[in-house]
């Protein structure tokens, strides 16, 4: 079954104000934690409440996990509370990278059965396209109804490890080339890829305005890589995020996709060390 994607901003326009519609401002840089935060206080789509990836849509780093690990799922089910949604909630997600950041909120949301759609273009494209900008920071309407959260579309370190006995899945790397080639790698402490991996960066789902391709270019594209079914691939990143906005774009291209190995590049280099240090 495909997820619902996408939405412009003409559509969110005729949202805002619904009782049950709930808007997440989801941008995020990883040089800087505190940029999102301030760059929401600069201005934010009305409405909006800021969401902080790093605290909010992971849990706590720790030496076995990626940079950017899921939360509990009891964490995260009283977080759904705080934003005020429910299973009856309309959500947009958004960000300023071209989904980049707001994709893994909306792969998180998705497993809950809750609509939710990312706004295509993001920030920018709202500013570009004339919509009203708001100063103050929004509170949430908190909900009294629970969610029982799970996350079945997250996939272990260890079902990666058994993958080189069984070879059932294929791994899609969604980083830059040239840190897939391990050319370039600031981040974290170990350069290249996972064996197997091939490379999709998110960036090619993007055109040169920062909106997603048309759906029909998108579905020509990823015919190219892909050859099995949707369940035979997993894909990854740095640290589970960006990774989120390749099943985001297989969605909306028409091609089923949802599993995401969380840890990504982040645990992977983790391992490695750990491997290298028993020897």
């Amino acid at each position: 079954m495909l997820l619902k994607t996408l939405i412009n901003t003409n559509e969110l326009v005729k949202l805002l104000g619904q009782s049950n519609v709930v808007v997440l401002d989801c941008r995020f840089y990883l040089t800087d934690l505190s940029k999102g935060r301030s760059e929401y206080d600069k201005g934010h789509i009305p409405g909006a409440i800021f969401v902080d990836v790093h605290c909010e849509l992971s849990g706590i780093e720790s030496e076995l996990t990626g940079r950017h690990p899921l939360p509990a799922e009891a964490d995260f089910s009283k977080q759904l509370q705080r934003w005020g949604i429910d299973s009856s909630s309309k959500v947009v997600v958004y960000d300023d990278m071209g989904g980049a950041i707001a994709a893994r909120a909306w792969w998180m949301l998705s497993q809950q059965n809750i609509d939710v759609q990312v706004l295509n273009g993001g920030y920018p494209d709202w500013l570009k396209e004339g919509g009203a900008v708001s100063l103050t920071p929004e509170k949430a309407k908190t909900s009294t109804v629970q969610i029982e959260v799970s996350f079945p579309w997250g996939i272990t370190e260890q079902a990666i490890v058994e993958n080189f006995e069984t070879n059932q899945l294929q791994l899609v790397d969604a980083r830059a080339v040239d840190r897939f080639n391990g050319e370039n790698e600031t981040i974290d402490p170990v350069a290249g890829h996972i064996p197997g991996a091939i490379n999709r960066p998110f960036n090619d789902n993007l055109d040169s305005e920062g909106r997603f391709k048309p759906a029909e270019q998108l579905h020509v594209e990823w015919q190219d890589w892909l050859s099995g079914d949707g369940d035979d691939y997993v894909y990854y990143c740095g640290s589970g995020i960006t990774a989120c906005h390749n099943v985001l774009a297989l969605n909306y291209a028409g091609i089923e996709a949802k599993q995401v190995y969380v840890g990504s590049w982040s645990q992977w280099a983790k391992r490695m060390l750990r491997v290298s240090a028993e020897q």
